[in-house]
């Protein structure tokens, strides 16, 4: 009878020390309390963020998208830019210059050729062929397209340059009325030594050396757009000069 007691009392104890190590049903309860509140706050955080991002102002989108696109214009078609025939004096397809028949600015505008002219650019007869482009910026009115093609009838001008016929030949297509500043940067002083010192600078007007009267190509145009409160600025590399592969002369496209 002792025998059996004590091995009773044995196992007994055996069995409390095994199950001191589980939950009890106090603390599986707590944690199922706690998992429950985690992930109700998780639901809560997720629908607040579906709602804000479903709910957000579709115009802002739209800015945004629109000061890409046109970024990205204006881009590629100085990318496509070739150098204009009878230009022998240019060493590069973008240049300053004045558009025939345009008197409401005394500085030249940054200008290019391109054989073909984009959609956006409307031709009575189709798509322009050989057109020269100048960006123009107007307060109050954003950035826009000058342009007129080589096929438009021309004259001989006081100065023996061929000049449209008629002022309103000259061909204007607003880009963005959102533009509301132009910034011209430059890199160092025009004619600098390489190992001179030199930082950029931003001009809202075009470089004109005093010396000779000549303006100066910046190496970017910075466009700022503005709605409401809002504030974006985009870059616009301007193509540098490309070198014919003889290594000599540069590249005419």
């Amino acid at each position: 009878m002792t025998l059996i007691s004590a091995k009773w009392r044995w196992r007994t104890s055996e069995s409390v020390k095994r199950g001191s190590g589980a939950f009890t049903l106090i603390e599986v309860l707590l944690a199922l309390a706690i998992a429950g509140l985690v992930l109700t706050a998780a639901t809560s955080l997720l629908v607040t963020i579906s709602r804000a991002w479903t709910d957000r102002p579709a115009a802002r989108d739209a800015f945004h998208s629109h000061v890409d696109g046109v970024a990205r214009f204006l881009a590629t078609l100085m990318d496509k830019a070739t150098m204009p025939p009878r230009s022998s004096s240019q060493t590069g397809p973008i240049f300053l210059d004045r558009p025939v028949g345009f008197s409401n600015s005394e500085d030249p505008l940054v200008g290019f050729f391109i054989r073909e002219a984009p959609p956006l650019l409307v031709w009575p007869r189709g798509l322009a062929p050989r057109v020269h482009c100048f960006l123009y910026f107007e307060d109050g009115e954003g950035l826009s397209l000058l342009w007129y093609s080589d096929l438009q009838e021309m004259e001989r001008g006081e100065d023996g340059k061929p000049e449209l016929e008629d002022e309103d030949d000259l061909f204007k297509t607003p880009v963005s009325s959102f533009c509301e500043e132009i910034v011209y940067c430059y890199y160092g002083e025009e004619g600098a030594a390489p190992d001179d010192f030199m930082e950029w600078e931003e001009e809202t007007e075009l470089e004109e050396n005093a010396e000779n009267g000549k303006f100066r190509l910046p190496a970017f145009v910075k466009l700022v757009f503005r709605m409401d409160e809002e504030e974006l600025e985009r870059t616009v590399t301007i193509p540098v000069e490309r070198i014919s592969p003889n290594g000599l002369s540069p590249e005419k496209r």
